[in-house]
């Protein structure tokens, strides 16, 4: 599955961005979720009313659903655990309504805005145009004492389709592969390489990515010098933060990964589960079929041997052609799961 996401905006806009968020679910029920957030610096916003952040996203369709994600952060118990810190203080930017923005005051980190944002859709070329409006943000007063805050958008993505990641399913186990990437050049397809070439890639000062999968997997590959930790996603937290319908209760893992200061980003990571089931099961009941049918036809052709008569069709009891029928039917049955597959 192609993963090399890119984001960009208009030639001159000179936007940078501090923190970069990638987070995709995987769901035992093969659902899958991915949450894109991106910081960006006060600096790239002076004298700016409002900007656009372009996102190609290679797997984006029509039957995608695109949802902002800022009612969800305004609430200081969803950002404490997306941006791992408690919240001392909110300040509201529109007088206490909240739907406008909201500025975040952190324990260990320094203030950070969250404002609400609204999105161009172009399906046919795998875009998403996020255009965010700073008028409220800047008319707010702000301490003349400290910079001005960052500011945050996130919003999240159901691709509506299988899983957003490479999946190879085998006989005693299941693979689950990501190749994230962002911003690299030579992964830029043809059709938009013009366009990227005429505005600017934005520049990135660090890249989280978050592979969120059922516990049931074993982490087997992984960047070491980017790995953070893993640790099992606190489920009543995030119930509340997606939302009891997208978020069911299931053990889940988080994989969290960093990398910071590059013109481009990759992570790369492999997820195996071992897994004895009725696949397993038939491969065994194939075999036995196959050794028996085998065994069956050289003890009947020796017995016909012996008694000077050559072995025919006539000759085979019902219940082998019942046995031969339940083997064409798990070969059946295994030519189509791997049609399907």
């Amino acid at each position: 599955m192609d993963n090399s996401y890119f984001v960009y905006t208009s030639a001159g806009e000179n936007i940078t961005i501090e923190r970069f968020h990638v987070c995709t679910w995987e769901f035992s029920n093969n659902s899958t979720l991915v949450e894109f957030g991106c910081e960006i610096t006060s600096e790239s916003l002076v004298n700016k009313n409002s900007i656009d952040i372009e996102l190609f996203i290679p797997w984006l369709s029509k039957t995608a659903t695109i949802n902002d994600f800022y009612l969800k952060l305004r609430e200081p118990s969803n950002s404490r655990f997306i941006f791992n810190d408690s919240i001392s203080n909110v300040a509201s930017l529109d007088g206490g309504e909240n739907q406008n923005g909201v500025i975040h005051k952190f324990s260990g980190k320094d203030k950070l805005c969250i404002l609400p944002v609204t999105f161009i859709k172009d399906f046919v070329n795998h875009k998403v145009t996020v255009n965010l409006k700073l008028n409220i943000y800047n008319q707010f007063n702000h301490s003349p004492d400290e910079p001005r805050p960052n500011v945050y958008f996130r919003f999240c993505l159901n691709p509506n389709r299988s899983q957003i990641s490479t999946i190879k399913k085998g006989i005693t186990k299941s693979t689950i592969l990501y190749d994230i990437k962002l911003n690299q050049r030579r992964n830029i397809p043809d059709y938009l390489l013009n366009e990227i070439l005429q505005k600017q890639l934005c520049s990135v000062k660090t890249c989280f990515c978050f592979n969120i999968i059922p516990n049931t997997h074993d982490l087997v590959f992984f960047d070491n010098s980017t790995l953070k930790n893993v640790r099992t996603l606190e489920y009543e937290s995030f119930k509340k933060y997606l939302g009891e319908d997208l978020l069911r209760e299931e053990d889940l893992i988080v994989v969290f990964n960093k990398k910071s200061d590059l013109d481009s980003y990759s992570f790369f990571s492999i997820y195996t589960k071992e897994h004895i089931g009725i696949d397993q099961l038939a491969v065994a009941l194939l075999i036995n079929l196959i050794a028996g049918i085998l065994l069956f036809i050289a003890s009947l052709d020796s017995s016909l041997t012996q008694n000077n008569q050559q072995l025919s069709v006539h000759d085979f009891p019902l219940s082998f052609w019942l046995v031969i029928i339940l083997f064409i039917a798990m070969l059946f049955y295994f030519i189509k799961k791997r049609w399907n597959s």
